[in-house]
């Protein structure tokens, strides 16, 4: 169904359409036109009358006041009696113009808050869109909390937002899902108080709060925006009271691919709970029940799965082990394209929570994860279900917003270089180019680093694709230099991101000299049309089709080098030499992220796990507990999803990465120079 929206161009009533907007896209089947976000032509009358002439129902807003703009909207729409017109309205009283549109129809009325909170503003915003689907005739599909696509790459970008409109985002970001106002850890009522001692575990908090960028201390004139500080609270909520028996159940489950330090997350949940249960056990004696769901959300969806008990004496031995003692899988039933299946899924798991009495779920996982598990906290809300969703941070590409740096980057980085400089013995003594694809599902963290920290040739990352000309060009330059200025053996190494393909891949799915698969062609169209981005798990196919392309197209500019002899002339020799040289390539990620967890791994995750476990206990939920800057804090949940972190090509790292490699810039860098 295709509908208009028409409204008063004022900025309070734009801020609140904007958000209906936004939920009213996410329902399926519903088409809404608003011109501020989708207007093209500079033709304004003329594009409003060809979207109105195809709209089945126009959405009147009704301020105050209406606009030239708004009226001439509903005197367009005013000559299609056979459409559905539905008036939302936002003041007590309307301007004259619309009292014929309220004695036609019953208006729906909006109360909308006043507050700051951005939780209460959205749900003003959500009843209005739900009102307006039963208006319809539509069946509503409860919001899950996840923005359309990824609003932002970088903390930064966020601060920015919120400080431009003195702690509102602007209304392009509220249409993407961007929460109005700075969003805070939802906190539920507690009960008793905290029966650990504060000098044993930590000096007991509840209004420390830490802002996010050092630099807006120096300045009174921006808006506070604050992160809770992640430590024990004075006053606990569970268990709850009104359980029979008296009990508390937890639940813990591994999502995504593994990292070293996942077992020292899990090890310091299950001792923290068991100390809480020790110190209640005089005053407020309860039965803890800790279930690991075996394999992650995937546990919930087939049979066969099971999930298993767990105590200190068997997550303990496994605390300095890499992978995970729980098992883990994708999921991705939860991030699938069909909306009203991801929803059945997310009931599904909220029933199985609910009937094995879990009370507190931690979600360890990465980006989609994360994502499901704020959609989770949703779900189990409006099923009006007490379940407290925690989310712990697990990713080897270091891509979660607002996670200063996530538990097995570091262990990820030393042993991608330690390969990095293997491959580098190898190549150099045979002699031939040598290809490395590393992490990087979304980002070039892992490959930027491990590449900076060596002496690599080249280095490709999805933020900033080459293309396979400048790809080519710098490589030929470095083996020409090896063999003739330098008289050494011509090698080289190239260290690539899972889903860094060259800019112009789109040239090269059908090239013969690649020779991709069905299926590996039909993953780079997705791929591209994505806006080269991938949500959830990237297909094998994809990368196998990225490393074929800058391997076999490279092998075979090389093999044609033609080096210029004595004074210009070409040398037969050195143009047989070419003939047969070789490019190798090496997959090592499955090696890198099965090793054991360093010291500080171990450490970080075992603090991981106790706060949240002190968090969670003291009510907070929907929220990851996270390091940033020098402090351990609770980050909304609202606020991880709002994109995927990637690489900064104009900060200084990518910038000192390159000056390193001596490769040139790709065509987005030139671009944010350009616009500098």
């Amino acid at each position: 169904m295709r509908v208009f929206l028409s409204y008063h161009f004022d900025p309070n009533d734009e801020t609140f359409v904007h958000e209906v907007y936004y939920f009213l896209r996410k329902q399926p089947g519903l088409d809404c036109f608003d011109w501020s976000q989708q207007g093209m032509g500079d033709d304004y009358r003329a594009e409003i009358a060809e979207k109105i002439e195809k709209s089945e129902a126009m959405i009147i807003f009704g301020s105050k006041e209406t606009g030239r703009t708004q009226r001439q909207e509903i005197s367009l729409y005013g000559a299609k009696p056979e459409q559905r017109r539905i008036l939302v309205q936002l003041a007590a009283d309307v301007p004259p113009e619309l009292k014929l549109e309220m004695a036609l129809i019953d208006p729906i009325r909006i109360v909308r808050s006043d507050s700051r909170d951005a939780s209460e503003t959205r749900k003003s915003a959500v009843e209005c869109a739900k009102a307006i689907i039963r208006r319809l005739g539509l069946t509503w599909l409860p919001d899950d909390g996840i923005p359309l696509g990824y609003p932002f790459a970088y903390e930064k970008d966020i601060i920015e937002e919120y400080i431009k409109g003195n702690g509102r985002a602007s209304r392009d970001k509220i249409a993407e899902g961007c929460p109005s106002t700075w969003p805070s850890v939802e906190h539920l009522p507690t009960w008793y108080l905290n029966p650990l001692d504060p000098d044993e575990i930590g000096k007991f908090t509840d209004n420390t709060r830490i802002i996010v960028d050092s630099r807006l201390r120096t300045s009174e004139s921006v808006p506070n925006l604050p992160l809770l500080e992640a430590r024990p609270r004075e006053k606990l909520r569970y268990p709850l009271e009104d359980t029979d028996p008296r009990m508390l159940g937890v639940g813990i489950l591994v999502s995504g691919g593994i990292a070293p330090g996942i077992n020292a997350v899990i090890d310091g949940i299950v001792k923290r709970h068991t100390l809480y249960a020790e110190a209640l056990r005089d005053s407020f004696p309860y039965e803890l029940r800790i279930q690991g769901f075996a394999e992650g959300f995937r546990g919930f969806f087939h049979a066969g799965v099971q999930s298993k008990s767990l105590t200190v004496s068997t997550v303990e031995p496994f605390a300095e082990l890499g992978g995970s003692l729980l098992g883990t899988s994708r999921p991705e039933e939860l991030l699938g394209s069909d909306p009203r299946q991801r929803a059945d899924c997310r009931r599904r798991i909220v029933d199985r929570c609910d009937h094995e009495c879990i009370h507190i779920l931690y979600v360890i996982g990465g980006d989609g994860s994360m994502r499901a598990a704020h959609a989770l906290q949703r779900t189990a809300d409006e099923m009006k279900k007490d379940l407290a969703v925690v989310g712990i941070p697990k990713t080897m590409d270091n891509d979660i917003l607002w996670i200063w740096q996530s538990f097995g980057f570091l262990s990820a980085v030393e042993k991608a270089r330690e390969v990095i400089l293997n491959m580098h013995t190898e190549v150099a003594s045979n002699p031939r180019l040598g290809i490395i694809q590393l992490f990087g599902s979304d980002s070039g963290f892992v490959a930027s680093h491990a590449a900076y920290s060596t002496a690599c040739d080249l280095v490709l990352i999805p933020e900033d694709p080459l293309t396979m000309e400048q790809i080519f060009r710098h490589v030929s330059k470095r083996l020409q230099r090896r063999l003739n200025d330098e008289k050494k053996s011509p090698y080289a190494l190239v260290v690539m991101a899972e889903t860094a393909l060259p800019e112009d891949a789109r040239n090269y799915i059908d090239d013969p000299d690649v020779h991709l698969s069905p299926r590996e062609k039909a993953a780079v169209t997705m791929f591209l049309e994505q806006g080269r981005r991938v949500t959830g798990q990237t297909p094998d196919e994809l990368r196998t089709a990225g490393l074929k392309m800058v391997s076999r197209l490279l092998q075979k500019r090389i093999r044609e080098l033609r080096p210029p002899g004595p004074r210009g002339a070409v040398s037969p020799n050195q143009g047989s030499y070419w003939r047969d040289y070789r490019v190798v390539t090496n997959e090592p990620r499955h090696l890198i992220r099965s090793i054991r967890p360093s010291v500080s791994d171990v450490i970080f995750g075992e603090r991981l796990g106790t706060l949240a476990v002190d968090n969670a206990m003291a009510g907070y939920r929907d929220f990851v507990v996270s390091q940033w800057l020098t402090e351990f804090v609770l980050v909304p949940l609202d606020l991880i999803v709002l994109g995927r972190k990637r690489v900064p090509i104009e900060g200084i790292f990518w910038k000192s990465v390159r000056a390193k490699t001596g490769q040139p810039m790709g065509t987005r860098t030139t671009a944010v120079v350009a616009a500098a």
